[in-house]
């Protein structure tokens, strides 16, 4: 069974995301800010984190960051409503994010699939 964390300070989000793919099978765990999102990430170690760009303390680009120094081959999907994205997406894969989705996603199923892609990627 694969493992999602979710980082984000809106809890409406974070419990959109669990309800999602928890009735899907998956074990999500969810965080709403980044320093507690890390501390789950040491103790479950998900193959899959989403990660909210803006939030308070630290940001998701930090998150990422630290994510992927300890694990990675960790699939980090970024979920962004930052203006200017073409660039704030462009450094995001360059620090090694698999994707970028905006804010508000359009479709849980197109996460869906990105992250089963994600997961077969290996």
């Amino acid at each position: 069974m694969a493992k999602i964390l979710t980082i984000d300070d809106e809890k409406e989000f974070t419990g959109i995301i669990d309800g999602y793919f928890g009735m899907r099978g998956y074990e999500v765990f969810t965080a709403n800010e980044g320093e507690s999102g890390l501390k789950i990430f040491r103790a479950q170690r998900p193959q899959i984190c989403l990660i909210d760009l803006k939030m308070p303390g630290l940001h998701g680009d930090e998150v990422l960051r630290e994510i992927l120094l300890e694990a990675p081959k960790t699939k980090c999907i970024m979920i962004t409503a930052s203006e200017g994205e073409g660039k704030t997406r462009a450094k995001l894969l360059e620090m090694g994010a698999y994707t970028c989705f905006d804010k508000p996603l359009s479709s849980l199923k197109d996460l869906e699939r990105k992250i089963q892609e994600a997961l077969e990627a290996k």
